[in-house]
């Protein structure tokens, strides 16, 4: 009785935010009525607001990468990269669109977090082929694969915990599901940019010196972009090499403004600008997630993810991987801030049971799927930015393309745990 009653505002929330309710308003709903049935104080909530804008505001590494990126597309930099290419793959945008969605899963696996990345490689795909829909759904599932196998992750570390294995091994028993679904989310965007063709609905701004030029200056243009690719993608695989931290977010931004003002029309004081403009958009954008999520904290405090994962242990073991799975799903959605979070109310049932790690992965999975259609999730809000689109349209274009990856996931389980 107490779940069902728990559920309430869990189900108030869901039902306004896929009636194209604003996400405030789904949250305020919510929110209110757990504090009627939790009887919360005036003291728990401003703490749960306050806590909730701090939490989102205080991920700094996406808003830095945000502003960089912007400031390089204002300078024309990721426009003259995707020409080139273009004109190197003679217009075959459908790869260009799978390069882009393996340059991301790439540089998840690489830095075990997917928002920072999304930053970079969202505006280089909007400007590639456009808000193609199977494409910002590739993006999605291999940032949900990559984050949560990749052996750098705090999901990978919770899994290899539970079972009792070190990290390595985890991830190694992994990678070969890893490339598997990296592979079909590659397939999924060369298909959705081969069926569609470009969807680039704006013109780029139009920056000064701009003409028809020649490769060596499309690439000299793009230089800054290009640096900040590879920075972000292998800095910490270069810096491991090196020996030292070079490449960290405070030298990545440095730098790439540093190479803008050498290899772009832009100068110090319009490179500042694009800079501090670039930062708006998600500045405020998480200032209205953190809101939101204040709201979901709340729920949280009823008890309701934890009652929820708990009906893991009520069902019979044949289908308790697939059950499980559905639940942690079910559970980021809402919560998807926090991927570790939910596998860690998930995870202890599993360990006890003696699952094997690929099995608690399996898991691990299909939470960072539930995160991609998730409002308070930064890896949603990256795309949101990158596309121009709203959070809500995003979490709805992801929909039917994650529970399809789910259901795949589901049934590879099933079949070869």
């Amino acid at each position: 009785m107490d779940l069902f009653i728990n559920l309430i505002p869990v189900v108030v929330v869901l039902i306004l935010l896929f009636s194209n309710q604003h996400m405030l308003v789904a949250g305020f709903a919510g929110g209110i009525l757990a504090i009627i049935i939790g009887g919360f104080g005036f003291d728990s909530i401003t703490e749960q607001f306050i806590g909730g804008i701090s939490n989102m505001l205080g991920i700094t590494v996406p808003i830095i990468y945000a502003a960089t990126a912007v400031m390089v597309s204002r300078a024309g930099s990721i426009k003259a990269l995707v020409d080139l290419a273009k004109r190197v793959l003679k217009g075959r945008i459908a790869i260009l669109a799978g390069i882009i969605v393996l340059i991301q899963g790439f540089a998840t696996y690489a830095a075990g977090t997917a928002a920072g990345n999304t930053m970079v490689t969202a505006p280089l795909m909007a400007v590639a082929v456009g808000a193609i829909p199977e494409v910002i759904g590739a993006m999605a599932i291999i940032s949900a694969v990559g984050f949560t196998t990749a052996p750098s992750s705090t999901e990978t570390v919770l899994v290899a915990d539970s079972a009792g294995i070190d990290v390595v091994s985890h991830a190694s028993a992994m990678l070969p599901y890893t490339i598997a679904f990296y592979l079909f989310a590659v397939g999924l965007a060369i298909y959705g940019a081969h069926k569609r063709g470009s969807l680039v609905m704006k013109k780029e701004e139009v920056v000064e010196g701009e003409k028809v030029q020649s490769n060596l200056s499309l690439l000299g243009r793009a230089v800054p972009f290009i640096a900040l690719l590879t920075m972000v993608v292998i800095g910490s695989n270069l810096n491991d090499l090196i020996g030292t931290a070079v490449f960290t977010p405070a030298t990545i931004v440095i730098i790439t403004a540093i190479l803008t003002v050498l290899f772009t029309p832009l100068n110090l004081n319009t490179m500042s600008e694009a800079l501090v403009d670039g930062s708006r958009f998600i500045l405020t954008t998480l200032f209205s997630v953190g809101i939101f999520l204040a709201f979901i904290n709340m729920i949280a405090d009823l008890g309701t993810f934890e009652q929820i994962a708990s009906l893991a242990k009520s069902v019979p073991e044949i289908i308790l991987l697939p059950v499980t799975m559905i639940l942690a799903f079910l559970i980021a959605i809402p919560s998807g801030a926090f991927a570790a979070g939910v596998l860690a109310l998930i995870l202890p049932t599993l360990s006890t049971l003696g699952l094997p790690s690929e099995a608690m992965g399996f898991v691990a999975i299909a939470t960072g799927l539930g995160t991609q259609i998730s409002p308070v999730q930064i890896n949603v809000a990256a795309l949101a930015e990158g596309f121009d689109m709203d959070i809500l349209g995003i979490v709805k274009n992801n929909t039917k393309y994650v529970i399809g990856m789910l259901l795949v996931i589901i049934v590879v389980a099933f079949v070869v745990i």
